[in-house]
């Protein structure tokens, strides 16, 4: 599932962004070429949707997201960051949950390469929290201060969307 029309590959023009309130004060740039010179990882993790549904035991390949956070730290006073994707979507997660071993930019499920329908060529997977967490097409991240609420934060999801704690919507903040 996504909102809006699914991007046609580019990878010419693709590349990662980290900026924000970065260590040095700098914007960051990853050309898919550096992004996969990163060590690969493999996480097996369900995918949870806010709409009641879920796809178990994924099996998850692709770059550590911590291993880009350490690339490129953030300020020390740094505990919220905006995740953004494809035609402007943003979701905002936790520095914590993006520095979880588990958080993976993934690149393929279930041994296939994904398609551009499912995020290709990076997704955002985080398993505690629900897919809307987790961008598909993502183009980077910004480190913040404060909250600055997504795509689907704006529209009534919850803040943190913990799919353990079954936290959907804003009016459980």
């Amino acid at each position: 599932m996504h909102y809006g029309p699914v991007p046609r590959p580019r990878p010419d023009r693709w590349d990662f962004t980290v900026g924000g309130e970065t260590l040095d004060g700098s914007e960051h740039r990853l050309t898919w070429e550096k992004l996969t010179e990163l060590p690969r990882i493999e996480v097996t993790a369900d995918l949870h949707c806010a709409t009641h549904w879920s796809v178990l035991d994924n099996h998850w390949s692709g770059y550590a997201a911590r291993d880009v956070i350490e690339l490129f730290p953030p300020a020390d006073h740094i505990h919220h960051v905006v995740v953004y994707a494809e035609y402007g979507y943003a979701a905002n997660v936790e520095l914590e949950d993006l520095s979880s071993p588990r958080a993976i930019l993934a690149t393929h499920r279930n041994g296939e390469a994904l398609t551009s329908e499912h995020g290709a060529p990076l997704r955002l997977i985080i398993p505690h929290l629900y897919s809307w967490k987790g961008p598909k097409w993502i183009r980077g991240w910004e480190y913040h201060t404060e909250i600055n609420r997504g795509f689907w934060e704006e529209r009534g999801y919850h803040l943190k969307g913990d799919a353990w704690r079954e936290e959907r919507y804003s009016h459980q903040e």
